[in-house]
């Protein structure tokens, strides 16, 4: 199984390739053909859809998903420099990328992230640390142990009445996985309905993440209508950094790609022009099928 399919958005042009990250498997990113569009076609643009795990016990850790998604894309461009992008959760991807480019000699001229925003961190973090501390104890497996996270997960959301696009399309694909598999009552949904959240299993894997500290330019594009008080899963961003360049772009986490996407995309090429002005194109390699 590929488990880090690329999708060519815009694969011609005689600039280097745009890897962007997507990891939101609901809705998917669409919007990345307008984003393409507005680049031009001289500028190549990858996307890397959501990392493929749903045959594994449990998904792989941040570490090993950056690993093979530097592999495919190595298939793509094989030496950098290289020019990084991600939405939301896919950034600590993306900043994993980066560290472990840079440890193997390669560098990296963009490292940009469009509206990063975690949840509950800290309690994602403590809840993750006490069930693998008391999993050997109890022989609880990894696999049961993500189930028990997920369930978990699923409580606190209800309890918090938490309505969002990515929790209603996991609670239809936890109905329609139910009327699959009928029950005469359940308290909680079975893990089987639970592992439909794709975006939960992840959550479970960026919980174990420690990330290592980055010494290059990173971008953050926020949406100017989010609420204060952003968290990210490697630290708090100090705006006075000289390695650190802060843009604010129109919008919520969700208009910022709909409504206000033209100003979305004129960021992003902003960004691209000043990482690699008049660059030529690194050597290329054809699209692995």
């Amino acid at each position: 199984m590929d488990r880090t399919p690329v999708v060519p958005i815009q694969p011609a042009g005689s600039r280097r390739p745009f890897f962007y990250l997507h990891v939101h498997w609901q809705g998917g990113a669409f919007y990345c053909f307008n984003i393409a569009r507005a680049l031009g076609p001289d500028q190549p643009f990858y996307v890397f859809d959501p990392y493929r795990y749903d045959d594994l016990p449990a998904p792989p850790g941040i570490e090993t998903m950056a690993a093979d998604y530097i592999a495919a894309m190595r298939r793509i461009q094989p030496d950098g420099p290289y020019l990084l992008g991600a939405f939301c959760g896919a950034a600590p991807i993306a900043y994993e990328m980066a560290h472990q480019l840079r440890q193997a000699g390669q560098s990296v001229d963009l490292l940009a992230f469009i509206d990063p925003m975690a949840r509950s961190i800290e309690f994602t973090r403590l809840t993750r640390r006490l069930l693998h501390g008391i999993g050997p104890v109890l022989r609880i497996t990894p696999a049961r142990q993500l189930d028990w996270f997920l369930r978990l997960r699923y409580l606190a959301r209800v309890l918090r009445g938490a309505r969002d696009e990515y929790t209603e399309y996991g609670d239809r694909l936890i109905r329609e996985w139910n009327e699959k598999h009928p029950r005469r009552f359940r308290l909680l949904p079975d893990g089987g309905a639970l592992r439909q959240d794709w975006l939960g299993s992840f959550i479970w894997a960026l919980a174990d993440y420690d990330p290592h500290p980055y010494p290059g330019k990173v971008t953050y594009l926020y949406a100017r209508d989010n609420p204060d008080g952003r968290k990210l899963w490697w630290g708090t961003v100090l705006k006075a950094s000289a390695n650190v360049e802060i843009r604010m772009i129109p919008g919520d986490h969700v208009t910022c790609r709909t409504k206000h996407l033209a100003d979305l995309a004129e960021h992003v090429r902003t960004c691209l022009a000043a990482a690699q002005p008049m660059a030529p194109a690194g050597p290329l390699a054809s699209l692995a099928s």
